[in-house]
């Protein structure tokens, strides 16, 4: 699915914010003790929206190529990653790259808003060499429970997500992946407000393989 200008612009605003930035802070860790990149490897990122993501990639020294749907992301992700930025508009499920074309591929918060998250997952496998990295919104969690309720009564992006457990992209993956490794760990445990008094316990809790964290991170090795 594709998103207009407006809420590009306010996913931008969100990781402004204070608890934009603590969030932001422990799935960037996250993923970076699951995936262990090293500079110079090629990294796609499906579904990168603004290019937030994409900037961090590129200062971890990665070659980074974004694939979005939403050609308002791609103009703003265009600002921010500067001229030569390798932006693709296209779907998840229809990827025009060859078999094992890059090290690294990404879904990070894109399997909850497409309609065939299987087919997207086995896309990504196929164009990756080494590893796909996802990071999903776990159904499990307090944010996550608490995400879904306010929807019912206010209008939010997160009305149109599919929240995930560990245990269900365990099973999404047994028909996209032969053959792997998998890893995964979660952060996040309490909701983000409570950031600023929990933070120690947060983190205590974070990085290791807890089912009720707010986001999940899963490491495919081929």
């Amino acid at each position: 699915m594709g998103f207009d200008v407006s809420v590009a612009a306010e996913y931008d605003r969100w990781y402004q914010q204070p608890q934009g930035q603590y969030a932001d802070a422990l799935e960037r860790e996250l993923f970076q003790r699951l995936v262990q990149p090293q500079q110079g490897q090629s990294l796609l990122e499906i579904g990168c929206g603004t290019g937030h993501n994409l900037e961090f990639f590129r200062e971890l020294g990665l070659d980074v190529t974004g694939i979005d749907p939403s050609e308002p992301m791609l103009q703003v992700a265009a600002r921010r990653l500067g001229p030569g930025a390798k932006l693709i508009l296209g779907k998840a499920n229809g990827l025009n790259f060859d078999d094992n074309s890059f090290d690294i591929v990404a879904l990070i918060t894109i399997l909850e808003f497409i309609p065939d998250p299987a087919g997207a997952l086995k896309e990504a496998v196929r164009v990756s060499r080494e590893r796909v990295y996802i990071g999903a919104l776990n159904k499990a969690s307090i944010l996550g429970v608490t995400r879904r309720v306010k929807g019912k009564f206010r209008k939010s992006i997160y009305n149109q997500a599919r929240f995930y457990t560990i245990r269900e992209i365990e099973g999404m993956m047994k028909g996209a992946v032969d053959r792997a490794s998998i890893t995964w760990e979660s952060a996040l445990f309490f909701p983000l407000g409570w950031h600023r008094y929990c933070h120690q316990i947060d983190r205590f809790l974070s990085f290791k393989r807890n089912p009720f964290g707010a986001f999940l991170g899963i490491c495919i090795t081929r």
